[in-house]
Parts: C-alpha cells; sequence; structure tokens
C-alpha cells in the first residue's frame, strides 16, 4: 500500500464516462491502496479535484461534456494540479491525440485496452516520483526560510559561483551586482576589499572561493564601495565552505554583515585621535611645533645626522620688545605678533626645517643638512629682519627686535638637549651685547 508522509492513504481520481471500464479501475486502483473518487466525465472531475484534490489522476480522454485534454489542461491551471500525475488513458493511438495529450499536460499516456500489469507499475512510479518532487519542493521551500531568516543579506552559491539560494536582502544589497538565482554571482563595480586592497570584484570573488575551498573555517573579509545613493557602505563578507558526508564540496555560502556605522565610526575616532596627537605636539596659538615636538624632532635629527654625517644648526630666538606691547596693548595684540612672527620665521626657512615655539616669546629653528656657519649666520640675519620690520596690528603698527643664539651640530653638541642649551647662551650672550643681533656660540675649549 502506498501511504502519504502525512499517514494517510494516497487519492486517485478515475474519470471515465464507460461506466464499466470506471468501476474496473477503481477496484484496481483501490487494490493498490488508494482512496478512490471517480467522475464521469471532465467538468465532474475538476469539480472533485478542486474540492478534495487527488495525488494521481487517470483521464479518459474521450468523454462528453468536458473532454479528457481539456479536463487536464484546466487541472494544470490549478494551484493543487501544477505537480499532479495525470495518466491519459484513450482509444487513440495515433500521432496527434498522443502530442494534444502531452500539450495539455498529461504526465503519462495509456492505450486500451488496458494491460493492467503496465498501469500498476506506471501509477506506482508516477506517484513515488510526484512524492519524492513534493518531499524535494518542501525541502528547497525549508532551506529558502532557513536563508530568509537570516538577518543579513545571505547568498548561497554552487561550486561553478552560481546562486543557488538567496534572500531579499541580498538581491538588492549595493555590494551585489543584480543577483538572481541559477546566475552566476557578481559584486557591483567599486567593491573594494579592504585587507589586500583588491578593487576587482571578481578577483575578491575568486580569492573568496579558494580560500574557504581550500580551508574548513569561515573566511571574514571586509568589503567596500560607495553608492551613489547611500554613500560609503561597509559590509563583513563571512564566506563559509558547503560540503558532502564525504567532505566534497558542494559550494558556498556567503553573508553580507552591514558594519557601515562601525567603520564610520572608527574612522570619525582615527581622525579625532590624530587631531589630538596633532594637538599634543602643536602650539595652540601659531600652529608651529611645540617644545616637546622640537625637542624630539630635534633628538631624531642628531640620530640621523650621526649616521650620515649630515651638519645641523640650531638656533634660539627671543624676542625684544615684546613685553611692552604686551603691556601696552593687551594680550590680543601681543598673540597677533607672535602669530605674524611664527608666520614669517616659516616662510624664511626652507620646508624641511621646523620652526617651534618654546614657549612665551621664545622661538626655535631646526635646520638641516647646513653647508656651514657662514650660511647659518647669514639666514639668523634674515630672520632677524623680517622679524623686526614692522607688525600691522588693530592699534597701529608695532615694532620689535629679537636676540638669536645659534650652535651648531656637532661642533658644539653631540645632542639635542646640548646643542639647544648652547643656543640658548648664544642668545643670552646677544641679549647682554644689547639684544637685536645673532651670535654663534663659541667652540668649546679642551681641557
Amino acid at each position: 500500500m502506498l501511504i502519504t508522509d502525512h499517514g494517510g492513504p494516497h487519492r486517485a481520481l478515475v474519470v471515465d464516462d464507460d461506466g464499466v471500464l470506471r468501476a474496473a479501475m477503481q477496484q484496481f486502483i483501490s487494490q493498490l491502496g488508494f482512496a478512490v473518487q471517480s467522475a464521469d466525465n471532465g467538468r465532474r472531475a475538476l469539480e472533485l479535484f478542486q474540492a478534495q484534490g487527488a495525488d494521481i489522476v487517470l483521464l479518459d480522454a474521450a468523454m462528453p461534456v468536458l473532454d479528457g485534454f481539456a479536463a487536464c489542461e484546466a487541472i494544470r491551471a490549478l494551484p493543487a494540479g501544477r505537480h499532479v500525475p495525470v495518466i491519459m488513458i484513450t482509444s487513440y493511438e495515433d500521432e496527434e491525440s498522443v502530442d494534444r495529450a502531452f500539450r495539455s499536460g498529461a504526465t503519462e499516456y495509456v492505450t486500451k485496452p488496458i494491460h493492467w500489469a503496465v498501469l500498476r507499475n506506471r501509477v506506482r512510479q508516477l506517484v513515488e516520483a510526484a512524492e519524492a518532487a513534493r518531499r524535494l519542493r518542501q525541502d528547497r521551500a525549508f532551506f529558502q526560510s532557513l536563508v530568509d531568516a537570516i538577518p543579513d543579506p545571505t547568498l548561497v552559491c554552487d561550486r561553478e559561483g552560481v546562486v543557488r539560494w538567496l534572500n531579499q536582502d541580498a538581491a538588492r544589497h549595493p555590494l551585489v551586482a543584480e543577483a538572481a538565482l541559477d546566475a552566476p554571482l557578481r559584486l557591483a563595480p567599486g567593491v573594494t576589499e579592504s585587507e589586500s586592497g583588491e578593487s576587482d570584484p571578481q578577483a575578491i570573488l575568486t580569492r573568496i572561493r579558494t580560500r574557504v575551498v581550500a580551508a574548513d573555517t569561515p573566511l571574514d573579509l571586509l568589503l567596500h564601495c560607495v553608492d551613489p545613493q547611500a554613500g560609503e557602505i561597509y559590509a563583513e563578507a563571512h564566506a563559509r565552505a558547503l560540503r558532502g558526508v564525504e567532505g566534497a564540496n558542494f559550494g558556498l555560502i556567503l553573508r553580507l554583515q552591514d558594519v557601515t556605522a562601525r567603520e564610520l565610526e572608527d574612522q570619525r575616532l582615527r581622525r579625532q585621535v590624530t587631531r589630538y596627537g596633532e594637538l599634543a605636539h602643536r602650539d595652540s596659538l601659531t600652529g608651529l611645533a611645540n617644545r616637546r615636538r622640537f625637542e624630539d624632532l630635534l633628538h631624531e635629527a642628531v640620530g640621523t645626522a650621526d649616521r650620515t654625517g649630515e651638519r645641523l644648526a640650531v638656533m634660539f630666538l627671543d624676542l625684544d620688545g615684546f613685553k611692552a606691547i604686551n603691556d601696552t596693548l593687551g594680550h590680543a595684540a601681543g598673540d597677533q605678533v607672535l602669530c605674524q612672527v611664527a608666520a614669517r620665521l616659516q616662510l624664511a626657512v626652507r620646508r624641511p626645517d621646523t620652526v617651534s615655539r618654546l614657549g612665551g616669546d621664545e622661538f626655535a629653528v631646526l635646520l638641516r643638512e647646513v653647508p656651514g656657519c657662514t650660511v647659518v649666520l647669514e639666514l639668523g640675519e634674515r630672520l632677524l629682519a623680517a622679524i623686526c620690520a614692522p607688525i600691522a596690528l588693530t592699534d597701529g603698527p608695532a615694532t620689535l627686535g629679537a636676540s638669536i643664539g645659534i650652535s651648531l651640530f656637532p661642533e658644539h653638541g653631540l645632542d639635542g638637549a646640548t646643542l639647544l642649551r648652547r643656543a640658548d647662551e648664544a642668545m643670552y650672550a646677544v641679549k647682554t651685547r644689547g639684544k637685536r643681533g645673532v651670535a654663534m656660540a663659541p667652540l668649546p675649549t679642551g681641557p
């Protein structure tokens, strides 16, 4: 007996206008374990099928009211009739009738007089095949429901990279180019992969497929693209191989987890950290390197010069007359003076050189690759002239001067602290002599 997977017998619908043959078929099919309904014309058969359905239909071709060909077409048009096996039983043996039967949707064609052994086997085979096909459709629907239940865009591809399952989110995801069932998976143009920097979407897919086939561990990649409507999009691609019981590769499942908010926030924090780092090394008023940054750069420059034989120079500058401007015109005017002095110093030195505000009205300059002391003294005079030029302020022009001391590496010291101290001493020597001048630190004397 053929039993359905829900525990009851299969149902058969026997349709024939010949009462004797219909009764014989009904008895024959009942002996096979089917619950049988019968009808004497196609219209009645269609009504019974609509009301109760059937697992197989045995249908005579030549009948009144509605013949078997029309009835078969009508049954196939019903949702429940799309997959039910239909055996057309008829005395017609011509080629045109056979073709018409199959065009109408018949699954099998049996001629009269009926060969009962053949019919018995065909009924069983067709019902078993239909049942297997139904279970397969259920399995596919079940697997599709699993894919649909995944909250992230998800695609399942076979070994050739052809999409076999996908959920709605995957079909319209900006990183995926027109994803569709039974079509090759393609990433959208402009997708890049962060780890390798790969910007060829096909190469990214090849890398994913190659790596998941070679390993049993999941593969996680960060993908990025810029969508015209949504802007920047980041997604973590989680890929895992699908394998059979013996380890054969069946394909892969790919899940795209949106991490745009996380990545954009991470970028914002990195920019903020960079900005804070820069602020920690910059003078907040003038934007110049602060004392800490200057000392670090000087230490690095001395280490490099010690290896390469390069000569360095350090200038220590202290403004003359700045306190008077600050006291008479106010701190705002003093800040303007400091900013304009900083700008003039930066314009006067080369790009590799470093200008720093050490604090208050003290500045320092690190000069790299200096040819000799004469050139450095000449630059010191130019810096002095630039500082002494009138400075435009809100309350009118102001003038001030500067005392500048210079030290050289390696002549005046072999470390940054010594060079800065010797330049500071030379600056104070200028102050002692009357200010507004440039002086080179004296060479150290022997013991």
